[in-house]
């Protein structure tokens, strides 16, 4: 009986490990599609997954009284991000005109 005990708590601990670290496996493969379609599109996604890492880092270093160049160096990473996305929009901004000249007609 201790063995099937053993057994079954070893399976469900398993099972709930596995199941926690499916999440960070699973990929997204939506973006990749839409790059292909639309040039550089899908590295937007990117840049916004990286712009809100970099915001909450900024925010952990403002709550743990980081020093100013900590601070500043955080606020300089932002301000790239922020740049590399409207760029990609700029020269992106010529796939949406064309996208919406199609649905018009």
């Amino acid at each position: 009986m201790n063995k099937v005990k053993n057994v079954v708590l070893g399976g469900l601990i398993a099972g709930t490990l596995l199941a926690s670290v499916a999440p960070a496996l699973a990929t997204d493969r939506e973006w990749g599609h839409q790059n292909q379609r639309y040039g550089n599109y899908g590295e937007l996604g990117g840049d916004h997954a990286r712009l809100e890492r970099a915001r909450a880092k900024l925010r952990y270093d403002l709550s743990h009284h980081a020093s100013r160049r900590r601070l500043a160096q955080d606020q300089a990473e932002i301000q790239a991000i922020l740049d590399d996305i409207q760029r990609d929009r700029r020269d992106n901004r010529h796939v949406y005109r064309d996208r919406d000249d199609r649905h018009r007609d």
